[in-house]
């Protein structure tokens, strides 16, 4: 007579395990910077930082312009 064997516990994990899975996969690794969910210092703050970084890449993109090959 074979011995029957409670496999809730088997289960839930099984459950637990895909529910982890499918978090993982739709779940953003990084919130994007919105603001929505910051105070209005953050949000100044980040529209300075972007400002500048903005500025920074322009002047560089100005600076390092290659010009064009020589006909010969």
């Amino acid at each position: 007579m074979a011995r029957y064997r409670d496999r809730t516990n088997v289960y839930i994990l099984l459950i637990a395990i895909l529910v982890a899975a499918i978090a993982g996969y739709y779940l953003p690794t990084k919130r994007p910077e919105t603001g929505a969910s910051m105070t209005p210092k953050e949000y100044i703050d980040l529209v300075e930082k972007k400002r500048a970084q903005r500025l920074k890449y322009s002047e560089q993109s100005t600076t390092t312009v290659v010009a064009p090959p020589a006909n010969e």
